[in-house]
């Protein structure tokens, strides 16, 4: 198979490359309060486990209109935002470093105890495009687990190797579907936009900023499951219900429904 030479194509993560699951989202969520409530009981700070929870889950929202301007926050940020809507006022916490470590496993380690699922197309995918084409990327925002902890999953689930290069928002500092994170990671690949397919499932993130930044795109047509429109205030459906931008103006180079249609895609273009 002949590969194309001046052809790169970067990936979406969420929803695209591995699949989560409202069940796992909110045991999830579960997990990473107790394990804030433990980190913060062990260093003598008392905040009820309910209170945390409320304060989880109402954080959605001020984490959506945050990452909605464009802005992150680092994972212990993220831990005060939550704490400070619990009890009222800030937090402080232990200057000790192994206190503050704590309370970074206890809300980061959830993703490795209940890890989405890999979608069942993705290393079949993953492998017939590295004999394709120049190069691979990964382009994804982060919610509540950094670019770290998500490139140790994806070591774990064993796709880490097939990326020439991986650009996470929490590290470069701005969101899809801002053009800088597509053209920086097209940089990193050796290639203009221009030679760079994005294939991801959000219209407005990865097909509109992806053209926006001069690439092709793919929509990968990945639906919102039920239990996430059930649930408005996860972030799933907070990200996917706050568009800015209409369907009209999103006009995507072709729509896929599993991701091995890219490979033909891909073929029809050598």
């Amino acid at each position: 198979m002949a590969r194309n030479r001046d052809l790169c194509v970067t990936f979406d993560l969420w929803e695209t490359l591995i699949i989560d699951e409202p069940k796992l989202d909110v045991a999830r969520g579960r997990l990473r309060c107790e394990g804030m409530h433990r980190a913060l009981s062990s260093t003598g700070i008392e905040l009820p486990l309910s209170e945390i929870e409320r304060g989880y889950s109402e954080s959605a929202h001020l984490l959506q209109a945050i990452w909605k301007r464009n802005e992150e926050l680092s994972t212990l940020e993220q831990i005060r935002l939550i704490l400070k809507n619990a009890s009222g006022e800030d937090v402080t916490f232990p200057e000790h470093p192994e206190a503050v470590e704590r309370l970074l496993k206890g809300y980061v380690d959830p993703l490795f105890e209940l890890p989405p699922r890999l979608n069942p197309d993705t290393k079949t995918t993953l492998k017939g495009m590295r004999e394709r084409v120049k190069g691979i990327g990964l382009i994804s925002n982060t919610g509540r687990s950094p670019g770290t902890a998500l490139r140790s999953l994806i070591d774990e689930l064993g796709i880490l190797k097939f990326f020439d290069t991986t650009t996470f928002s929490n590290e470069i500092g701005f969101r899809k579907p801002d053009q800088r994170i597509f053209v920086d990671t097209a940089k990193q690949l050796g290639v203009d936009p221009a030679n760079t397919i994005h294939i991801g499932d959000d219209p407005e993130a990865d097909v509109w900023g992806a053209k926006r930044a001069g690439m092709r795109a793919f929509l990968f047509d990945y639906d919102v499951p039920e239990g996430f429109k059930r649930r408005p205030d996860s972030l799933f459906a907070l990200s996917r219900g706050d568009r800015s931008i209409p369907d009209s103006e999103i006009n995507p180079d072709a729509r896929i429904k599993s991701l091995k249609e890219s490979l033909e895609l891909i073929d029809s273009l050598s």
